[in-house]
């Protein structure tokens, strides 16, 4: 139970800081990549402003002209700083209405010709208005001449921002695999106040329950001597079946104390499950038809599985038995065991209020969802050593609904 405990708390912290941390690189990214493409879409305007080029970028010596409201650090970049045009790539191609090009300006890239240039425009114009073709950020643009179709090399920007994604990346597996290392290391100190208590828990239940065996063991030999000096009447036997009542209640509050340790109840090895499911389940047909209720048994042969005999068999006798208490007057109870490679057992019986049961509840101790219900010999703890016999044997117990009016506890080992 501790051991499980400690998993949880590792488990939720890697999980809180694994979703933090992917939250925070993902905003990141996406700022910087934002970023980008808005420095990328500025300089493109400006292009598809002046026909494809920059201001006075044919060569002439004419003054920079004076910054305007739509020349102004276009994302970030001096459009009037006179390095721009020489490291921005760039090319542009203007297409009639049919999508054929009328003018191709390639001047200020070498890597890619002519005949690319159109090709590039005219998968463009199949796209949307802007966005990337390979390592190329385009804008289309209407003009009195046709469609300007301009397009700026990303291939730095594209390169920094994966770059960025991979540092990121993996500055978020350190601290990832940091924060794993420190929360196993502190895990046991973290969950230690609680593993006390448990601990404490067990031992008062342990102590307990050997403490209470003794005088119910004299209880039990007065009464006995009691019946040889004095006829059997109805006093003495009401003794000796709360005396039977208390012992078993407290054989299996000892049971739940070792359970929850983890422990199997016996030595564990692979034997074929069939035969105590089909056993065990054969045992109780006669109470049924007693109740005037039936029970239906479907097992496969040859489902071997791995674990303890005698505990796996006192799972099936719980489940079993409860489904025979529990069914409604004239009803069917019904057994069924499959194999696989995970075999499952399940276990269902009528039940006309299925709908209105907590099924997760049904595994709490001493829970009765009919609290009036107190004289049937049950403790309801029933349950709850079948869920954790199936849990020290790494399976799974859960109660769910099988149909209309009927419930279904469901193992799978």
């Amino acid at each position: 139970m501790i051991r499980r405990l400690r998993k949880k708390f590792v488990l939720l912290c890697m999980g809180v800081v694994v979703a933090v941390m992917v939250a925070v690189v993902a905003l990141m990214n996406g700022l910087f990549l934002a970023r980008a493409n808005a420095s990328l879409d500025g300089m493109l305007a400006l292009l598809a402003d002046n026909g494809g080029d920059f201001p006075a970028g044919d060569g002439e010596e004419t003054p920079p002209a004076p910054r305007g409201p739509r020349q102004q650090d276009w994302g970030g970049v001096d459009v009037n700083s006179p390095e721009t045009p020489f490291i921005t790539r760039h090319f542009s191609v203007l297409l009639d209405e049919s999508g054929d090009a009328l003018d191709v300006n390639t001047d200020s890239i070498a890597a890619v010709s002519s005949e690319e240039a159109v090709l590039y425009a005219q998968r463009a114009l199949d796209k949307a208005d802007s966005g990337y073709l390979g390592v190329y950020r385009y804008r289309v643009a209407a003009t009195d001449e046709g469609t300007l179709v301009v397009f700026l090399d990303a291939s730095t920007q594209l390169t920094t921002a994966r770059q960025f994604l991979v540092i990121s990346g993996m500055v978020t597996l350190v601290v990832c695999l940091a924060v794993f290392l420190l929360a196993l290391l502190f895990s046991g100190r973290a969950v230690r106040p609680i593993a006390q208590s448990v601990e404490k828990q067990r031992q008062f239940i342990t102590d307990a329950g050997h403490e209470l065996k003794t005088p119910l063991t004299i209880i039990s030999a007065n009464c006995e001597v009691l019946e040889m000096e004095m006829e059997k009447n109805e006093w003495l036997t009401g003794i000796e079946k709360q005396v039977a009542r208390l012992r078993k209640l407290v054989n299996d509050l000892v049971a739940l104390s070792r359970l929850d340790e983890g422990r199997p109840m016996g030595e564990e090895a692979r034997f074929p499950l069939s035969d105590p499911v089909c056993d065990t389940a054969l045992a109780f047909p006669a109470a049924a038809g007693r109740a005037g209720k039936s029970l239906r048994v479907e097992v496969e042969p040859g489902v071997f599985v791995t674990g303890d005999e005698a505990a796996l068999r006192q799972l099936t006798a719980i489940l079993v038995d409860n489904a025979v208490k529990y069914a409604n007057a004239g009803g069917e109870a019904a057994v069924c065991l499959r194999g696989g490679r995970h075999p499952v057992l399940t276990v269902e019986n009528d039940c006309r209020n299925v709908d209105e049961l907590p099924l997760q509840r049904l595994f709490d101790r001493f829970y009765r969802f009919d609290p009036a219900r107190t004289g049937d010999g049950s403790h309801g703890l029933g349950l709850s050593i079948a869920r954790s016999i199936a849990e020290t044997h790494r399976a799974a117990l859960r109660a769910e609904k099988a149909g209309e009016g009927r419930i279904r506890m469901r193992v799978r080992l």
